[in-house]
């Protein structure tokens, strides 16, 4: 169903506003075409030129009070500028018909007529399809009475004073500046509506697209009548410039009837830029500083009625005032605002960072100046949250014990134009310690001499104190776990196994001393059967409980497990070590020796192959264990995804002891298991084992 409108007293069906204009227009190209031009009968369509005008004001305001599409402003100067053309018209229809005179030299109506495509300007320099919802007012409206007041004051310096002061010396009359200038806006005006037209979206492209249709009809309509006004003998109703000029007007009107149809567009936040705001003002700036020669040259000229030039200077001289003052005013208001916005963004960075427990930090190494900026006070125990010092205020706050790593670990980022990227801890003046998670970067100059560094570091105290729990409880997992593991061994290989061997005794007794055959051949495979559950029972016992890893260290039982795991798995090992430390730790030893047996019986058992490599050798500060295949290999990561726990032991094992765990195997390219433990004092780190 047809929705139904009311305006001015009239209801017509949404449908029925295009079929009425282009009904007018038609009468109109019928009457021009029937009827003699300049006869009674055509000059009374003045009228309904002056009442589509009036119509199209009516609907203009109407889209202003609604607030249309969002665009308040722009429908507000919209309907202005259709109401000084309302004028202009109104001031014809006055001495044409009511007065049956011309319109005088001296009336406004030039004038009017000027200042509405001026407005028309304004009206698209607000910019409506970028409205947001945080977009402050005074942008619209600085722009649109910047652009508004250069061409008023433009006609004014151009145009207006010929129009009461005649000068012989002047080169153009009155009229042909008139006509001029007022193409000169016309032609600026389809510019800008076609140049921001490729910009604008839906619902508003519909509305620009019917602006620019229309503008250009009525340039190219306005144009030919002032011709014929001028050159041809004046403007003569009924001629086919005057369809161009109806149809053109009957396009305005249905401007603002088109764009309640329009959905409602979703509105986009538009990021504040302070470079985009200011642009508008530069450019104001710049015509201050060129209408300031005109002014210096009125001066100098003497060949000009003196009433006249006066007029243009008083002109120019307030153009540059209140150009230059819409432009200070829109400066002031852009700096204002980006300093609102700089204040809402640190706001939420404070926020942000003390939610997150973090600061920010940036040195500047040529200056040797430095800022801390952020939650101090919860991290280094700060009063302020804002610190600015020397460019190494961030390691004065460092452990002392992580004095050291830190300072490596910056020297080689500069040193290699890395990312820093360190934990640490620091000490606090009541001696509270922070653990602290840091990433920055060095800038450097052309030569490549770093000048400025800036970072990052975010308080990971209670997730450090979280994983020292998770750690503190696996540990005591572990230990128990080993605790049980001896006793079970001793179990098996004090009571179990020696109550096997009494067994073998017996049956080997029974076997000597039976008269049967058949009796004495199955006690003898009875017996056999029993040794070697025997020898399964002390084997399983040396693995849970390893007396040579307790009494002769780390080396002798490894090169024990190798030669036990020849006989037992039949593959051959090949074992070789160097530069051990004769004084391992015995944390670590256990821990080394169990990631030995979990990875070798992983290797023997999915590898595929029966050669292995086992290596064990010792640095300074660390000793290393790896195993080696050219097996299958596997997917080290869907591995660690599976239900496995070996894998997942090992890595346990290692960061106990503060040591890493490195898996290097591809399918069908065999595998590599590599364990670093640091060397560390006994007792510092419990290893387990599992």
């Amino acid at each position: 169903m047809t929705q139904q409108r009311s305006l001015l007293g009239m209801k017509l069906g949404a449908s029925s506003w295009p079929a009425a204009l282009i009904g007018m227009v038609v009468i109109k190209a019928v009457l021009s075409l029937a009827v003699k031009p300049g006869s009674f009968l055509v000059s009374y369509s003045g009228v309904s030129y002056f009442l589509l005008l009036a119509l199209a004001t009516g609907l203009a305001i109407r889209n202003a009070v609604r607030n249309t599409l969002g665009g308040r402003l722009f429908w507000a100067l919209l309907a202005t500028a259709f109401a000084l053309w309302m004028t202009h018209e109104g001031l014809q229809l006055y001495y044409e018909l009511g007065l049956h005179v011309e319109v005088p030299h001296n009336s406004i109506a030039d004038s009017l007529l000027f200042l509405h495509v001026a407005l028309f300007m304004a009206a698209v320099a607000t910019l409506p399809h970028r409205n947001a919802p945080d977009r402050k007012p005074y942008a619209p409206i600085l722009n649109a009475v910047l652009i508004a007041l250069f061409w008023m004051l433009l006609y004014g310096y151009a145009v207006f004073p010929y129009q009461f002061f005649a000068s012989s010396a002047a080169p153009f009359t009155y009229d042909l500046r008139f006509d001029i200038l007022y193409l000169c806006g016309n032609v600026a005006l389809i510019a800008i509506v076609a140049l921001s037209f490729w910009s604008v979206k839906a619902p508003w492209k519909s509305v620009y697209l019917n602006l620019l249709g229309a503008l250009a009809l009525y340039a190219l309509s306005s144009t030919i009548a002032n011709l014929a006004i001028d050159y041809l003998g004046g403007y003569v109703n009924g001629k086919l410039y005057g369809l161009g000029l109806i149809a053109s007007v009957c396009w305005f009107v249905w401007i603002p009837l088109c764009a309640p149809q329009a959905p409602r567009a979703e509105t986009n936040r538009i990021p504040f830029d302070g470079n985009q705001s200011s642009n508008l003002s530069v450019w104001a700036m710049l015509v201050v500083v060129t209408f300031s020669v005109p002014v210096v040259w009125e001066l100098l000229k003497r060949n000009e009625n003196d009433g006249l030039r006066t007029l243009r200077v008083v002109f120019v001289v307030a153009m540059i005032v209140c150009l230059a003052s819409a432009a200070y005013a829109r400066e002031y208001f852009a700096k204002r605002e980006l300093a609102s916005h700089f204040g809402y963004a640190n706001d939420r960075l404070h926020l942000a960072m003390q939610a997150g427990s973090a600061v920010v930090w940036e040195s500047d190494l040529k200056r040797g100046q430095g800022v801390l900026f952020g939650d101090l006070q919860a991290i280094f125990g700060m009063s302020s949250n804002l610190s600015t010092s020397g460019a190494d205020d961030l390691s004065r706050y460092v452990h002392p014990d992580d004095q050291r790593q830190f300072s490596e670990a910056l020297a080689e980022a500069r040193q290699n134009h890395r990312l820093f990227a360190r934990e640490f801890r620091t000490v606090r003046p009541d001696g509270a310690i922070r653990w602290l998670e840091s990433r920055g970067k060095f800038y450097y100059t052309k030569d490549g001499t770093p000048e400025r560094m800036i970072g990052v570091s975010l308080d990971i105290t209670q997730r450090k104190q979280a994983e020292e729990a998770l750690s503190g409880m696996t540990r005591k997992l572990i230990e128990a776990q080993e605790q049980e593991r001896t006793r079970i061994a001793r179990d098996l290989h004090d009571d179990i196994a020696q109550r096997l061997a009494l067994i073998t005794f017996n049956l080997e007794a029974l076997e000597n001393n039976a008269m049967d055959d058949r009796l004495r051949t199955g006690l003898g495979e009875l017996n056999k059967q029993v040794s070697d559950v025997v020898t399964n029972v002390q084997t399983l016992s040396h693995e849970l409980y390893s007396s040579k890893l307790e009494y002769l260290g780390l080396f002798a039982a490894v090169k024990a497990f190798c030669a036990e795991s020849r006989v037992h798995q039949r593959a051959e090992i090949e074992f070789s070590s160097h530069d051990l430390p004769a004084d391992v730790p015995p944390e670590i030893s256990l821990c080394l020796f169990r990631v030995l047996q979990q990875a070798l019986h992983n290797a023997v058992k999915h590898s595929g192959v029966k050669y292995f490599e086992v290596q064990l050798w010792g640095t300074p500060t660390e000793i290393h264990l790896s195993v080696s295949d050219l097996g299958v290999g596997f997917d080290v990561e869907a591995a660690l995804k599976s239900q496995g726990i070996g894998l997942v032991s090992m890595t346990e094992r290692m960061s106990l002891v503060g040591g890493e765990l490195s898996i290097d195997s591809q399918p069908k390219r065999g595998t590599t298991i590599h364990a670093r433990a640091p060397i560390r004092s006994s007792g510092e780190f419990a290893c387990a084992a599992g």
